[in-house]
């Protein structure tokens, strides 16, 4: 019998995103209203109500939370005032997704729209802090194609979807 071990888990892909939320229990709720999320397990140390590690699943992408622990320097987007991360999540139906994701309580940065790179999306923000751009993928185009396409289109569309006002 080998004692090798995969050193890439296979439940897991080779890039797993981690969040830290100010409030676990209420982020696993958010995520399966919104997303249809499974919480696969969950840890916290007795006495203690924050969560230290959780994970999900959405489809077939598995991903982790945590809460915040500010004496490790785990602050999360709520107590920084926002997040420069953006997560992708492909969908069957981003309009019906990013409905629920509004319905559960999720902030609208941008509508779902057609895309010049041949998707429909969108882009919100969780009660948490965390933005969420719902894609669902219509044309495969190659990157030659994309870059035709960005050349007749608006400078302005263009351009990654933020919120507006964060200049520094």
């Amino acid at each position: 019998m080998s004692d090798a071990v995969n050193p890439i888990p296979s439940e897991f892909g080779s890039l797993v995103v981690q969040l830290t939320v100010s409030d676990v229990a209420a982020a696993v709720r958010f995520y399966m209203n919104a997303f249809d999320a499974d919480e696969l397990f969950r840890n916290q140390l007795p006495g203690d109500r924050r969560v230290f590690h959780c994970e999900l699943l959405i489809g077939n992408g598995r991903f982790m939370l945590h809460d915040e622990f500010l004496e490790r320097g785990l602050p999360s987007p709520t107590t920084l005032g926002g997040t420069p991360v953006s997560i992708h999540l492909y969908v069957a139906d981003a309009e019906a997704t990013f409905a629920a994701a509004l319905q559960a309580g999720a902030r609208s940065i941008s509508q779902v729209e057609r895309r010049f790179w041949g998707v429909m999306s969108g882009t919100l923000e969780d009660p948490f802090g965390h933005r969420w751009i719902i894609v669902t993928r219509l044309e495969d185009l190659a990157p030659e194609e994309v870059l035709a396409r960005s050349m007749d289109t608006a400078p302005n569309e263009r351009l990654p979807v933020g919120k507006p006002g964060l200049r520094r």
